[in-house]
């Protein structure tokens, strides 16, 4: 059974590039307008690799379009695929030589969309009189730059949930969580399931804690801090600062005090196999793990549900979303045929490239979500209402930070025995992990 979940990927590749130049071009920020008696073709580019999440991503904007050439006479789509290890450094390639390319799918990364590579799409919206407004705000807010451009189209958004096995709430007796709740009731809830379903030689916790920078910033940044600087360029004086050491405190003293909690290395397979083992009774994942614990295993299924991300109790809400963007490329000459591909096909509620993509992805048109009926679905529902409290993750702000906030760096934080030693640590790490940021950069250079 454990070999299904290696079509099981969570995370994308994390891209950075430069602008490509044409003599051609006018400034990004304008419509490039295509020669109606030239080439009529849009090379789209994805991401490639062997997991199934990919693969149904490609079928389904191949199928839409060969759909959009048959409605288009004489418009013909190519879709190329470049490897998703080395898409960074392929597109960048790409660009730099003035390769035809049009269209851009692609994990978000807006240090890539600063260095302008990508058409400002608001200057298409305005030209048709569209608002952005069936889209989320807070994922578009995500793919504007600090220029005010909006680089690309967000979609597949991938918020974070709480999963739990609905047995173990009955048999603890307790009601099942919902709504506004706080990481405070969320370690609560995590000892009174340890307790109530202890077995007899059998290693049992209440939930698993995945221990990540996705995880991590949603917990500390509910307090209000941030884990970077403005610049995005160190963690001093942010990771270490109070809002963020106490929020750490609350996590380790849990872990420490209670035994209720398990830490998990991330929320990929360690956080599956631990309810598919019947270990723990939560467990804290993105959207698209539903699947895998109704679907995969006997052990799980008719008994899972989700519930909304909680906060600090004494903070706000946040939810650190992943997202992929469809995006115009500066150095296209077909913009205006690469915008009606995205009208018609990615940003028209009508379309049936809606229905197929959402049998995988996370939708982020609010019109073809009232279409579908998907907020009646409640477990839809739980994630599309986490799409308003979502942050641009911190790993998109810096490409270099995931590799650094992990155990090896701040993972001596777990065993601490107490708020000051916590902050101290945080300290140490975060003089460590800023040359570390700074030689990264130093090296891209």
């Amino acid at each position: 059974m454990k070999k299904a979940i290696a079509i099981y990927v969570l995370c994308g590749a994390l891209l950075s590039g430069c602008s490509g130049a044409d003599e051609n071009k006018t400034d990004n920020n304008k419509i490039v307008k295509a020669d109606e008696t030239k080439n009529r073709e849009l090379v789209l580019l994805m991401p490639e690799n062997t997991a199934a999440s990919t693969k149904y991503r490609i079928d389904t904007v191949q199928k839409y379009s060969k759909q959009f050439e048959t409605a288009n006479p004489g418009v013909h789509i190519i879709i190329e695929k470049l490897p998703s290890q080395s898409y960074q450094r392929d597109l960048n390639a790409r660009l730099k030589e003035g390769k035809k390319t049009d269209l851009i799918f692609a994990p978000f990364y807006p240090l890539l969309a600063e260095a302008g590579i990508y058409a400002d799409l608001l200057a298409f919206f305005k030209t048709d009189r569209m608002a952005t407004d069936d889209l989320y705000e807070s994922l578009t807010k995500m793919v504007t730059t600090t220029k005010g451009n909006l680089i690309g189209i967000p979609m597949s958004p991938a918020p974070l949930a709480v999963y739990y096995n609905k047995e173990w709430f009955d048999k603890a007796g307790i009601s099942y969580p919902s709504g506004d709740w706080t990481w405070e009731q969320y370690f609560d809830l995590s000892i009174k399931l340890k307790s109530a379903n202890a077995v007899a030689n059998k290693e049992v916790y209440g939930s698993t804690i995945p221990f990540e920078l996705t995880f991590l910033e949603s917990l500390v940044q509910s307090s209000g801090g941030s884990i970077l600087s403005p610049d995005n360029s160190k963690v001093s004086g942010y990771l270490d600062s109070r809002l963020i050491s106490d929020a750490f405190a609350l996590l380790v003293h849990h872990k420490n005090t209670n035994n209720a909690i398990k830490i998990v290395e991330n929320m990929g397979n360690p956080t599956l196999y631990e309810m598919w083992d019947g270990n723990v009774g939560m467990s804290i994942a993105p959207y698209g793990m539903y699947s895998f614990l109704e679907q995969t295993n006997r052990a799980t299924v008719g008994k899972t549900a989700v519930a909304p991300l909680p906060r600090l109790e004494k903070g706000k809400k946040v939810n650190s979303v992943n997202i992929q963007t469809l995006s115009i490329a500066a150095i296209s000459k077909q913009q205006e045929l690469a915008w009606k591909f995205i009208k018609d096909v990615i940003l028209n509620a009508d379309s049936g490239f809606h229905k197929d993509w959402s049998r995988q992805e996370l939708l982020t048109s609010k019109s073809a979500v009232q279409k579908l009926g998907q907020a009646a679905d409640p477990v839809i529902k739980v994630f599309l209402e986490e799409l308003n409290y979502g942050i641009t993750p911190s790993a998109y702000r810096n490409p270099y930070l995931p590799a650094l906030m992990t155990k090896r760096y701040i993972g001596s934080t777990l065993d601490a025995s107490s708020s000051e030693a916590i902050q101290t640590l945080l300290t140490e790490a975060a003089h460590t992990i800023d040359q570390q940021l700074a030689l990264a950069a130093q090296q891209q250079k």
